[in-house]
């Protein structure tokens, strides 16, 4: 027996195995990262040991050695001057072991058919994930989430993740969409994937994906020249970007007359939130501070805001609290003629989730440090801390107590007052729901989830579900002396009876309208409505991540003052930003939404030189294969919506940490991989056409 008889079993064996394993790389991408990573690996495996076994290398260069190492060397060098060596050497250790997916699908895909077998298993699965997501997001939509959340479902993955893989599989088909010549029956399939896959990432309502599919197809359209459709998609997305109406109005209206009669005015910035006193309506109008208007609507006073006030409520007669996007608070006295002057100034201990006013007093639902209750505005260190109440999202309290909700352990809970002013825990219940709202009434408490409105009941010390309502998205209950009013996001209005353990619904008001606050006063309902474009919002100033991504990027250029040379590390930045940011900023992020930032932060500036370099040599890779390709049927399809992806990618990399993300970064070297293999073959095949 020859070495090649016994050699042979060996290489079909490995290879039928790690054919295996790359179907499960490939059907994962964007469903499963713990699939992926056992594929990847898997295969990665086979490759070396069938290297070793046969001593047959089918790795080769790339042309991407020299960035590779020197990103790499950023990365270790960085490590050792980290003010945390043991997390950025294990973050090292990630950013090593990935990069080789360029390598082993390019090793792999060592034929055009294998190549082509690889791109439609990929986008198959991709495809299947999209429509399933799509199901998901009909039901969020349907049950009024994205207005209560303000993003999509997470599926398979977080949002933003899954927003990022969606706008590859949009962009790469975009371009067999407008590049690929054949049949028109796989014209029209393509069309359809197309859309299907345009229908998802809009349902991820992900702006950073959006902007990088745009920016990704536009630029397909310029490597095309296909200049009227560019200019058209251009000036489109222009047009829906400035051109959109933004509309913020009060509302009054008489739910029992017949004519439905209504009064409204538009208001000057963004109604948030409002308290009527008498003939005057006190507006947090978000991007103008506090404004005061009388009911026909004109502006009588106007009190700016150092940041964005989002919610005023009256605290005792005479006096209002306005709080502010950020944390920080005012004390506002009502004086007459609806004049409204700030006082006092504060923030909340902690990052505050829900507000609650009751019994004269000022509560503060604080995730990260319990329950605080404010009890004089003119004093405000008089207060009563309930550090162990961490975690808690929402605070519902009347005379007799308090209701929470514990997000990090899904418990909605009951406590009453003790006699020393402490809180004794009575009964809780466990309940799972990404969204929710919490009302307590004596012994009554209603909490709205993401699917219906729960009725409990406290009965001898015990917490009990008494019945559950077909009702999503009520977000505010108002209750006067004499009725009790419901109102959902979507603009439906409910009278709630309520007596003993019996409580009725009755929807008396459909406005149709984006509710923001409303009030009960005697036979009229006042409500607050705003409408606004969540794609304009990516330039919006005042949106409320755009503030989250200014204050970390400011933040991230005062940490890089202090570590220019070589970064703090690729260590999450969680801890060292907590130390850099403003007092009153409380949340706490591990990375910076910024990809070109956060290097700076964590490789310095010499580290910053060679990612430009990478991520430079990357796009001028796939521009040299689609220029050697653009003549090749499927090839060159698939090598332009590579071109395109990594295109889309490094735009959303101005607003987003896509480079750290572990889904993505395998995406854009899968892409990459096969996009060699693609050209590899090409030369390969030209050189045997010329020896023939």
């Amino acid at each position: 027996m020859n070495l090649t008889q016994t050699i042979s079993p060996v290489i079909n064996k490995f290879d039928r195995v790690l054919f295996a394993f790359i179907l499960i790389f490939l059907a994962s991408m964007t469903n499963s990262i713990f699939l992926n990573q056992i594929g990847y690996f898997g295969a990665l495996f086979l490759i070396l040991a069938r290297w070793y076994k046969t001593r047959e290398n089918k790795f080769f260069r790339t042309g991407l050695e020299i960035p590779f190492i020197l990103f790499l060397t950023a990365e270790l060098v960085s490590a050792l001057f980290s003010i945390n060596q043991s997390q950025a050497f294990t973050i090292f250790f990630k950013r090593l072991v990935l990069i080789p997916v360029v390598y082993m699908i390019a090793a792999s895909a060592d034929s055009d058919e294998k190549a082509k077998l690889y791109f439609k298993v990929f986008v198959v699965a991709a495809l299947l994930t999209v429509v399933v997501y799509l199901g998901i997001a009909y039901r969020h939509y349907i049950l009024q989430l994205y207005r209560l959340e303000s993003k999509g479902p997470s599926v398979f993955q977080y949002v933003m993740t899954a927003g990022g893989l969606m706008s590859f599989i949009v962009i790469i088909l975009f371009a067999f969409l407008v590049n690929e010549k054949t049949e028109l029956k796989y014209r029209v399939l393509i069309m359809i994937s197309f859309l299907i896959s345009s229908a998802a990432l809009i349902s991820s309502y992900t702006r950073a994906a959006w902007l990088g599919a745009f920016a990704g197809i536009l630029f397909i359209l310029l490597i095309k020249k296909y200049w009227k459709l560019l200019t058209l998609l251009a000036g489109a997305f222009i047009l829906l970007l400035f051109v959109s109406e933004k509309e913020s109005k009060i509302w009054s209206i008489n739910p029992d007359s017949i004519e439905k009669e209504q009064i409204s005015f538009n208001t000057e910035g963004r109604a948030v939130s409002f308290y009527k006193s008498g003939s005057f309506i006190y507006v947090a109008d978000y991007e103008k501070g506090v404004s005061v208007y009388n009911m026909s609507g004109n502006l009588l006073h106007s009190n700016p805001t150092e940041a964005p006030a989002t919610r005023i409520e009256l605290w005792k007669p005479g006096f209002v609290l306005i709080y502010l996007i950020d944390s920080r608070f005012h004390i506002g006295e009502l004086f007459g003629e609806g004049e409204i002057k700030l006082t006092a100034a504060s923030q909340t201990p902690g990052l505050t989730r829900d507000l609650e006013f009751n019994n004269s007093s000022f509560y503060t639902a604080d995730f990260d440090s319990g329950l605080t209750v404010y009890n004089n505005p003119l004093d405000l260190s008089d207060r009563i801390r309930y550090p162990h109440l961490e975690g808690i999202a929402r605070v519902s309290a009347d005379s007799s107590g308090i209701a929470t909700y514990d997000i990090k352990r899904s418990l909605l809970s009951v406590y009453e007052y003790d006699n020393d002013e402490s809180l004794k825990l009575i009964d809780t219940v466990t309940v799972k729901t990404p969204t929710y709202y919490v009302w307590k009434f004596g012994q009554t408490l209603l909490f709205q989830t993401d699917k219906n409105l729960l009725h409990f009941q406290l009965q001898e010390d015990s917490l009990t579900k008494i019945d559950e309502y077909d009702i999503q998205g009520i977000f505010r209950i108002d209750k006067s002396d004499s009725s009790m009013f419901g109102a959902t996001v979507g603009g439906r209005f409910y009278n709630i009876g309520l007596n003993n353990e019996e409580i009725k619904f009755d929807l008396i008001l459909d406005v149709g309208k984006n509710i923001t606050d409303f009030a009960s006063d005697g036979n009229r309902l006042i409500y607050s409505t705003l409408k606004l474009n969540r794609l304009a919002s990516i330039i919006d100033p005042y949106h409320e991540t755009n503030i989250e991504r200014l204050h970390l990027w400011r933040t991230g250029f005062k940490i890089l003052a202090d570590y220019p040379l070589f970064g703090v590390g690729d260590i999450d930045l969680g801890q060292i930003y907590s130390e850099y940011k403003p007092e009153y900023v409380k949340e706490n992020y591990g990375h910076l939404h910024n990809n070109y930032i956060h290097f700076l932060v964590i490789l310095g500036i010499a580290g910053f030189i060679i990612v430009v370099y990478l991520l430079y040599s990357i796009f001028a890779l796939n521009l040299k294969i689609y220029k050697h390709l653009k003549d090749i049927p499927f090839s060159s399809s698939y090598s332009l919506g590579t071109l395109g992806a990594f295109t889309g990618f490094l735009v959303s990399g101005l607003a987003e940490w896509n480079f750290g993300d572990q889904e993505i970064i395998t995406m854009v070297w899968f892409t990459l991989g096969l996009n060699i293999a693609f050209y590899k073959t090409y030369i390969r095949d030209g050189i045997n056409r010329n020896r023939e």
